[in-house]
């Protein structure tokens, strides 16, 4: 047997695992990952904020909100803080909000974390993620745009202050 006999032979059978791994995942997504809420009418909250106060959805007005399900510890989570923060204090009249979905994390702890990573946005504690499955959140972050409490649109990943920009004020 030659070196090319050898190698197509492991090339097809390389290629076949490949793609059954990547049919399996995309069956494993398809039946085991909540798909987002579309739009709708947004599921009503009343979670704490990080000084305790019980926060509803509905204190934020009608006009746009940005609802973003994020954990401390979650990179692409980390990597869009910045930018929900510049769209937060560019935008004061579109809300942020930081749905945490940290289990076992006390407010204090959450508070702190929060002010390590530089958020400077509304954050609530869905503590045992109710919040987010009744959002149909699998994947975080997952950032939903409301307005007048129905969701317009859904970004599943991280965002940019540019991309959020335009999914709240092009419509």
């Amino acid at each position: 047997m030659n070196r090319r006999t050898v190698f197509i032979g492991l090339a097809k059978d390389w290629g076949i695992a490949l793609v059954a791994i990547l049919v399996a995942f995309a069956v494993w997504n398809r039946l085991f990952v909540p798909t987002p809420q579309a739009a709708g009418p947004a599921a009503p909250f009343e979670l704490s904020s990080l000084d305790g106060v019980p926060t509803t959805l509905a204190s934020f007005g009608d006009g746009p909100v940005v609802l973003n399900f994020w954990f401390t510890t979650c990179g692409p989570c980390r990597a869009e803080i910045p930018e929900l923060t510049a769209f937060a204090r560019a935008h004061p009249d579109a809300p942020v909000v930081g749905v945490s979905v940290d289990r076992g994390m006390s407010l204090d702890r959450l508070a702190a974390a929060s002010g390590r990573l530089g958020i400077d946005y509304h954050v609530v504690h869905d503590v045992d993620g109710q919040v987010a499955s009744e959002y149909g959140v699998g994947l975080f972050p997952t950032t939903f745009i409301l307005r007048g409490g129905t969701v317009e649109r859904v970004v599943v990943g991280a965002v940019t202050r540019a991309r959020l920009e335009k999914l709240v004020y092009d419509r």
